[in-house]
C-alpha cells in the first residue's frame, strides 16, 4: 500500500511539473503568478517562440477561449462556420459557443472579426457578467459599474483605467486568475478596497529620512512629515519637484504645501542633479523620454516610504514649478498607474504614451518667457487625450481664470490655469505662480479624497 501511494504520489508530482508553465518572457514578471495559474488551468497557452506576450493586446478570438476555458468544466463540441470569418480554427468552438449565448456581437457586415483588439471596458463587461458578479448599479457611463467592482475588489484601481484603451494579456490574466479563485472560494469579493502601505502599523523611524541611495548615489531630500501623522491611518503622500536654479530648501518655503496639506500629509522635497549650483535636473543628457534618470527617484522613495510610514496607495500626488513642472507632466505620464493627480507650473512635458488618466491641473502664466506657452499648452492637450476630455470647457474654482474639460474620464479633472497673477517684489514677473497657487492644490486634491 505504501509502495502503491508512493508511485501515486511521485505520478502527480511528475504530472504537474512537467506541466508548469514556464515562459520565456514572464521572469521577473509582476503578473507571472498568474499567468503561470492560467497556463497550468489549460488556460491560456504561449507562442510557437515560447513566450506569452503579457503586453501584447487581446484578441475577440483569445477572450471567448480565455473566458470559457476558465468557467466551463466540461469540453466543448467542435463547431464551426458561425461566422463568415470563423471556419474551421482552433478557436472556433469557443465563438460557436459564445455565439449561440449570446455572449457576443457580430459587425454590421456580419463577421466575427476574430483578430480584432478588445479594450479594457469591454473585457470587463464580458468577463464580469459570464462570471455572473453581483455589480450596483451607478450612475454616468455604460462601463461604471465594472470599473466600481474591480476597482472595490482590489483587482484593479479605476483610478488608472482608460475604458477605450486594449486590455494587454497580463491585465487578462490577472483579471481571470482573480475570478477563478474566487469561484473556487479561495478568496472572496467583499467590496472592501485595501489603500493601505505594507508600513501601516508599524512605528515610524524616529527621525524622518533625509537621504537615500539610489543607483550608487547618495541623493537628499526634505521630508516633512504631517503633524496629524497616525501610523494606523493611511496618508497623502506629495512629491515636490523644484526648479532648475533654486533648490528643495528654498522652494519649501514658497510652495504653500504646508497650507495644503494642513498635517495630513507627508511631502517629500527631493533635490536635483548636480545637487550645488544653478543647474539641477531630474535628467541625464540623453535620456529617452519613458526613461528620465528620476524616474528611478521617484519609484524608490515612493516603495520606501510605503513601506516605513503608512501611506493611501489612492493618494499619491506630484507638483511644480518650472523645470520641476516638465518632469511632473512626464512623470504623470509614465507613471499613470500609481498617481492619483498632479498640478505642473510653468513648463511641458517630454513623455506621451500615456496609458492612463491622472487628475491634473496645467498652470501657465502667457506672458512667461522662460518656459513658452506652447510646451504648456502641449502638456495641457496631453492630458486632455490621456483624459478622454472633450473639448469644452466651464468656469473652474473661484479665484483666477481657470477652467476644466467637459465630459473627462470620470475621477481625471481636468483644469487649464492661464493665469495672470504674477507678482515679485511688487514687480510683474510672469514666471512666477500665483499666490492662490497653495489654495487652489488644496482645494484640487481634497476633491480627490
Amino acid at each position: 500500500m505504501k509502495y502503491f501511494l508512493a508511485v501515486i504520489w511521485i505520478w502527480l508530482f511528475l504530472f504537474s511539473f512537467s506541466h508548469a508553465a514556464t515562459f520565456n518572457d514572464t521572469a521577473g514578471h509582476e503578473y507571472r503568478e498568474s499567468i503561470e495559474y492560467l497556463a497550468n488551468h489549460w488556460v491560456v497557452n504561449g507562442y510557437a517562440d515560447g513566450g506569452y506576450g503579457p503586453d501584447r493586446d487581446v484578441t475577440r478570438s483569445e477572450i471567448m477561449k480565455i473566458i470559457l476555458e476558465s468557467s466551463l468544466d466540461s469540453e466543448l463540441p467542435l463547431e464551426t462556420g458561425c461566422f463568415p470569418d470563423v471556419d474551421n480554427e482552433r478557436f472556433s468552438k469557443y465563438v460557436c459557443y459564445a455565439k449561440k449565448r449570446a455572449m457576443v456581437k457580430w459587425y454590421s457586415d456580419g463577421r466575427f472579426k476574430p483578430g480584432q483588439q478588445v479594450t479594457v471596458a469591454e473585457a470587463l463587461k464580458m468577463w464580469l457578467e459570464w462570471f455572473d458578479t453581483s455589480m450596483s448599479a451607478v450612475n454616468g457611463d455604460w462601463y461604471e459599474k465594472y470599473f466600481n467592482f474591480v476597482h472595490t475588489n482590489d483587482i484593479f484601481s479605476k483610478y488608472w483605467l482608460l475604458p477605450n484603451i486594449y486590455m494587454t494579456r497580463w491585465e487578462m490574466a490577472y483579471l481571470i486568475h482573480q475570478l477563478m479563485l474566487e469561484k473556487a472560494w479561495s478568496i472572496v469579493f467583499d467590496s472592501s478596497r485595501d489603500v493601505t502601505s505594507n508600513g501601516c502599523g508599524k512605528a515610524p523611524p524616529s527621525t524622518a529620512p533625509t537621504s537615500s541611495v539610489i543607483n550608487g548615489l547618495n541623493r537628499h531630500y526634505i521630508t516633512d512629515i504631517g503633524s496629524n501623522y497616525n501610523k494606523d491611518v493611511p496618508m497623502r503622500l506629495i512629491f515636490a519637484f523644484h526648479g532648475r536654479t533654486n533648490p528643495n530648501s528654498q522652494v519649501k518655503t514658497y510652495y504653500d504645501l504646508d497650507e495644503v496639506s494642513n498635517g495630513n500629509a507627508i511631502v517629500i522635497y527631493p533635490l536635483g542633479l548636480p545637487e550645488w549650483g544653478p543647474s539641477r535636473s531630474w535628467s541625464n543628457p540623453g535620456d529617452r523620454s519613458y526613461a528620465l534618470r528620476d524616474f528611478a527617484l521617484f519609484d524608490q522613495l515612493l516603495e520606501e516610504f510605503s513601506e516605513n510610514y503608512c501611506i493611501d496607495k489612492d493618494q499619491i500626488f506630484a507638483v511644480w514649478h518650472s523645470l520641476g513642472a516638465w518632469f511632473t507632466n512626464s512623470l504623470s505620464c509614465a507613471r499613470w498607474d500609481v498617481i492619483r493627480g498632479t498640478v505642473a507650473v510653468g513648463w511641458g512635458t517630454t513623455y506621451n504614451n500615456c496609458n492612463g488618466p491622472v487628475a491634473g491641473i496645467v498652470m501657465q502664466n502667457p506672458d512667461d518667457n522662460l518656459s513658452p506657452l506652447s510646451s504648456a499648452i502641449r502638456a495641457r492637450d496631453q492630458m486632455v487625450e490621456q483624459n478622454g476630455c472633450s473639448l469644452e470647457t466651464k468656469k473652474y474654482w473661484s479665484q483666477g481664470n481657470c477652467v476644466e474639460y467637459t465630459n473627462c474620464q470620470t475621477d481625471a479633472p481636468t483644469i487649464w490655469c492661464p493665469y495672470t497673477e504674477s507678482y515679485r517684489n511688487w514687480k510683474y514677473y510672469p514666471h512666477k505662480r500665483p499666490d492662490y497657487a497653495g489654495q487652489l492644490i488644496r482645494d484640487f486634491f481634497n476633491s480627490l479624497d
